[in-house]
């Protein structure tokens, strides 16, 4: 057993030599592969592999005073782990954490480990060329690999990540809504569950309980856009030379993926089929990314320029196999374009140029197997495109100051001077479908909606701050249900989704740094 134990030191201290030369090697951060300055790489690699390998060649020559060296070797690593450990410390977690500060922290404790060994057992021979004794050493050596590769795993992400996964609903009924959580964006809902984003990441909430069915937080990087994406929460974090993209099972929070990329801030994710589409918006929006949303392959970059020039990325929409960018070009005076890219590659399919009719910068919906353009001021200019040649269809104008899209109908909210109203337009023939007057909501403006499973969800706002629901079928546009949704002071910030029969509402002051949700069956 004796023989044992010194031949496992003897590898674990060899083990930890090649870790510390491994990691003072490897960069130390992800951004720019920076490393300490080559004063304090010598004193490490001094006091760590270098002094222990000759502490190992002396103690072969003076066996008598081999515990004197162990202990001499083993401090020197212990000191060489400190400095090693301070300097890992500091590298700032939006750089990335590299793999060469963590190993070199790891090889310096084997170090201190392996030579706690040989200062135990003293002076002595090492087993002879049997291999069961070997076998034993080989199996404490790779236990300590693996304990070290969880380790160096935790010290670069573990540490900064606080993540649960969802287990069975609760049976318990939600409180009274609405109910506040922390977050800034309502993301979506999937099956059940309200998705949020928060500035540390993201919480997914029962809405029959209202409690969290789990978490993706972290405390290293904050959020800047998140969407749901083929039944997954793919969530952007900016880190110093671009984003952290991470992918969480919706239902579950199980993480798919979790990689890095260069680019700009980004403050949209889109789905087109499989590929996440993350983009930035406005003025100095940088390349756009398509992201596999299953592997985390980046798929494709694009530019929003034109002429050589940036454009603004006014707004961005997308289906199974058409991404549709809008932008505003200032190469030639303002133009407005919108850009059709392959979801797949990024490859560019199609381009058109809308006719100015005012200031406000172009949005565009999808719409089926097409998408809409709206330009102009009120009442908007509509221009429907087939998605995968760009083919300009049929034009209208806008039917009221709100407008969802379902399907291949756009459903308009608009106001009215004496009563609100509600009109379906076909998208791809401009022909007006049906059109419904509703007189209880004179004065009221409508201000957020969205529509799933044959049901328009659309929040109307009195002149005194009040809000309506009217959940309609999309139809016939026949009301199903009016509600009067509870909200918080003057609630400036309002989002909805819808899933199924099912519809939450996001209240949120402005740069509150809570949600207020009210759930709607």
């Amino acid at each position: 057993m004796h023989l044992l134990v010194r031949a496992a030191g003897s590898v674990v201290v060899g083990l930890g030599m090649v870790a510390t030369i491994a990691g003072l090697a490897l960069p130390w951060t992800l951004v720019g592969g920076r490393h300490p300055d080559l004063v304090t790489v010598a004193g490490i690699a001094f006091l760590g592999p270098l002094l222990s390998a000759l502490c190992l060649a002396y103690a072969r020559t003076e066996p008598r005073r081999s515990r004197l060296i162990a202990a001499v070797a083993g401090v020197a690593g212990a000191a060489a782990g400190v400095i090693a450990t301070a300097l890992a410390r500091l590298v700032e977690p939006g750089a990335g954490i590299g793999l060469g500060g963590p190993l070199t922290v790891a090889g310096s404790a084997a170090l201190v480990l392996g030579w706690a060994t040989l200062a135990v057992t003293g002076a002595g021979a090492l087993p002879r060329a049997d291999w069961r004794p070997w076998a034993a050493v080989g199996g404490v050596a790779a236990v300590l690999v693996v304990v070290a590769g969880f380790a160096v795993d935790w010290a670069r992400e573990g540490r900064f990540v606080d993540a649960t996964t969802a287990g069975a609903a609760p049976a318990t009924q939600a409180s009274s809504w609405p109910l506040p959580f922390t977050g800034v964006e309502l993301v979506g809902m999937r099956g059940g569950l309200a998705i949020l984003r928060a500035s540390d990441g993201i919480r997914a909430v029962w809405l029959g309980s209202s409690t969290t069915a789990w978490q993706y937080l972290r405390s290293d990087l904050s959020s800047q856009a998140a969407g749901l994406v083929d039944d997954a929460v793919v969530v952007a974090f900016g880190t110093d030379d671009g984003v952290l993209v991470t992918a969480l099972e919706a239902e579950t929070g199980a993480e798919r993926f979790s990689q890095r990329y260069r680019s700009g801030k980004m403050a949209t994710v889109h789905a087109a089929g499989r590929t996440a589409v993350l983009s930035g918006v406005g003025i100095g929006a940088e390349d756009l990314l398509g992201i596999d949303a299953r592997s985390g392959t980046q798929r494709w970059r694009w530019a929003p320029a034109r002429n050589g020039t940036a454009c603004d990325v006014t707004d961005l929409a997308a289906n199974a196999e058409t991404v549709a960018v809008a932008l505003r070009c200032r190469a030639q005076g303002v133009d407005d374009v919108a850009v059709g890219l392959a979801a797949a590659t990024g490859a560019e399919r199609w381009s058109w140029h809308a006719i100015q009719r005012g200031g406000t910068g172009l949005r565009v919906h999808s719409t089926g197997s097409g998408f809409a353009t709206l330009t102009g001021a009120t009442p908007q200019q509509v221009t429907y495109l087939e998605a995968n040649a760009g083919t300009v269809g049929a034009r209208h104008d806008a039917a009221g100051t709100l407008a969802v899209a379902t399907g291949a109908r756009l459903i308009y909210a608009d106001q009215g001077s004496a009563q609100g109203h509600l009109t379906a337009v076909d998208a791809r023939t401009g022909a007006a479908q049906w059109n419904v007057g509703l007189a209880w909501l004179g004065g009221y403006q409508p201000v957020a909606g969205t529509a799933a499973d044959g049901h328009a969800y659309l929040l109307w706002r009195s002149p005194s701050g009040a809000l309506r629901l009217l959940t309609a079928s999309t139809g016939d546009g026949s009301t199903e249900e009016m509600r009067a949704v509870a909200c918080t002071a003057r609630c400036p910030e309002i989002s909805i989704a819808a899933a199924g029969s099912h519809a939450v509402i996001a209240t949120r002051e402005e740069k509150a740094t809570q949600l207020y949700l009210s759930a709607v069956d």
